[in-house]
């Protein structure tokens, strides 16, 4: 048989392989390069945080609310600007032009709405009794702190007012009283800490602070902090002294902030994470190295989760282990073992809409994310909720795996308005299988704190919702009317496992 090749003269076989070359050529030079819109959006979206996907709002949030906070966020070369109003943070520099045609480019690709999620299937909350109280005369609620220490329920308020309510006794007790709302509270051996978040709504003025008293005395230095939520209050290098960890909330900047004391008592300042959006640290050994290491969730555009890995003297590693979208409104976290094989997992929930994209959004809820042993996490479970806030995980019906409580701050009130609180009873944790209940009357408060202990002392788990009657967002006017004529201030679930 003659061969393909003895087929064609020389000449031929030539002219094909030169035009196979240039065919290569051609084609590799010509690949399709990005539009400019598209590397203006991937280069300026992705300046200060992960990009989020256009598609992950509607267009008219994008062109009134996001794209307009963007510009005020940025420096845009030929545009006037008042020096008399200078401007925090990182700004990235763009041409006018650039700016024109990156938001065009936005506007031509978000869509008119977004797609909803199919309702999950829900049922009356079986396994806890819910007793309304109230905690003061005054109608409304507006309660910055909740937590549970036995017997007491200590709650900070707007005034800055600090109390406990003692369930043995039924009696109300005084702590301290600030100039702005207390956002969190400490007690440790003889010390109590308490901080003031100085201003409650988003400011660049940095007018917080953090109060330590022994007894009747104050402490150490004033401690003047950017809008604080958290404090974290650990003896992290085991040398018998207290240090304390800050999220300073912030607004444009702020910062997640270590504090340390000194020979003199003094403590002194050093910043762990530099961005604003902190929310909550927790202390842990993530890598078993005998050290304390600190987990911390932070929202604010730079959304997701930090360990920072102890080393020596104080000095701290991080590792960025999950990132959101900057639209997510991450707001609470949560590390537990979920599935029982030694290492922690980490619970988070993304619902906080009372920012410049009030939206109902698809991806608001619960996440799951599992270790896998080398504290990398991957998600697992995702429950939707619109408008999570806060979530609670335990084993609260002692069948030996972990359930969850989830509160919804900012739920639709036109489609769900029941799902402000939601019991997610574990039916099988390997296949991630939940039984969602809700309460008759969800919306005795507006929810926006959680914690659970054993409160009326029967060897289970209770939960208290606290409610923050504030107008921040939208609600129905017969709630809002509601919530101000009437006096409940926290809800009590007693538990009723046996």
């Amino acid at each position: 048989m003659v061969s393909r090749c003895a087929r064609y003269p020389y000449h031929r076989r030539l002219i094909l392989l030169l035009a196979f070359i240039v065919w290569v050529i051609t084609n590799s030079c010509t690949t399709k390069k990005p539009k400019k819109e598209e590397v203006l959006y991937n280069t300026y979206c992705a300046s200060c945080h992960i990009a989020p996907k256009i598609e992950e709002l509607p267009k008219d949030i994008w062109k009134n609310a996001i794209l307009p906070d963007m510009l005020d966020r940025m420096d845009v070369e030929e545009m006037y600007t008042n020096p008399a109003e200078p401007k925090m943070g990182f700004r990235p520099q763009i041409k006018l032009q650039d700016w024109i045609m990156l938001q065009n480019y936005i506007l031509a690709l978000a869509p008119v709405k977004l797609e909803e999620n199919a309702l999950m299937p829900t049922a009356p909350l079986k396994l806890f009794q819910p007793k309304p109280l109230s905690l003061d005369n005054q109608n409304g609620a507006l309660i910055t702190f909740l937590e549970y220490k036995g017997p007491k329920l200590f709650v900070g308020d707007i005034s800055g007012a600090l109390k406990s309510y003692d369930f043995t006794t039924g009696l109300m007790e005084h702590h301290y009283q600030g100039m702005t709302p207390v956002t969190w509270y400490n007690a440790k051996d003889s010390l109590e800490m308490f901080t003031e978040i100085g201003i409650l709504d988003p400011s660049e003025s940095v007018q917080g602070k953090l109060t330590v008293k022994s007894g009747a005395d104050t402490l150490g230095q004033s401690l003047k902090l950017h809008r604080p939520v958290h404090t974290l209050a650990e003896d992290l290098d085991s040398d018998g002294d207290l240090e304390l960890v800050v999220s300073e909330f912030g607004n444009e900047t702020g910062s997640l902030s270590l504090f340390f004391q000194g020979d003199s008592g003094a403590y002194t300042k050093k910043v762990l994470l530099n961005q604003p959006g902190c929310i909550r640290t927790l202390a842990k050994d993530m890598n078993e190295d005998g050290k304390t290491d600190l987990i911390t969730i932070t929202s604010q555009g730079n959304e997701g989760v930090t360990i920072f890995y102890q080393e020596d003297d104080l000095k701290f590693r991080a590792d960025k282990v999950l990132e959101f979208s900057p639209i997510y409104g991450s707001s609470w976290l949560e590390l537990i073992d979920y599935n029982g094989d030694g290492f922690d997992d980490l619970i988070t929930v993304n619902g906080d809409n009372a920012d410049k994209s009030y939206v109902n959004k698809p991806y608001h809820g619960m996440r799951i994310h599992l270790n896998d042993g080398n504290n990398k996490f991957k998600e697992a479970y995702f429950y939707p909720l619109q408008g999570a806030t806060r979530v609670l995980a335990k084993d609260f019906d002692k069948d030996g795996d972990i359930d969850f409580g989830l509160i919804s701050t900012f739920p639709d009130y036109d489609k769900a308005p029941e799902l402000s609180f939601v019991y997610l009873e574990n039916k099988n944790s390997a296949h991630f299988d939940f039984e969602a209940q809700i309460l008759e009357t969800p919306n005795e408060g507006r929810w926006f704190f959680m914690d659970a202990g054993d409160i009326d002392g029967d060897g289970d788990q209770d939960i208290v919702l606290s409610s923050f009657t504030y107008v921040f967002t939208p609600v129905p006017e017969h709630l809002a009317k509601y919530w101000n004529e009437n006096n409940t201030d926290v809800l009590i679930l007693e538990n009723g496992t046996y």
